[in-house]
């Protein structure tokens, strides 16, 4: 049995795009983490939040990070969201987790596309 956290459909408005016209201004983006946990997770029986995983302090986190760079590109937004969560559990303590993000681009540059995503996962 695992136990796993999904953060779903979290919107950041962020510098996103291949070409000049297109990081002019912030777009946004939705995110989708799942985070399983391969040890027990002591939250599950004792109701306490430093036992686990603040959602809200890490999308906190999270939106403090990307305010500070812009990406071309949807691979790498996803590989940078990716390497500051696992930066944020280390820090935390937790450990033996698996990552899943997923990064949507909205109304991307395409004509007839409605949105564009990519996805790293440890599963």
């Amino acid at each position: 049995m695992y136990k796993q956290l999904n953060i779903n459909k979290y919107m950041v408005n962020i510098i996103l795009g291949n070409n000049e016209d297109e990081r002019i201004n912030k777009r946004p983006v939705i995110i989708n983490i799942s985070i399983r946990f391969l040890n027990e997770n002591r939250a599950c029986d004792n109701d306490e939040l430093n036992q686990t995983i603040c959602y809200a302090t890490l999308l906190d986190f999270l939106k403090k990070q990307l305010e500070k760079t812009n990406f071309k590109l949807i691979e790498k937004v996803t590989q940078f969201i990716y390497d500051k969560i696992n930066e944020y559990v280390k820090e935390n303590r937790i450990s033996n987790i698996q990552l899943r993000v997923e990064l949507i681009k909205t109304n991307p540059p395409a004509e007839g596309l409605e949105s564009a995503a990519f996805i790293i996962s440890d599963w």
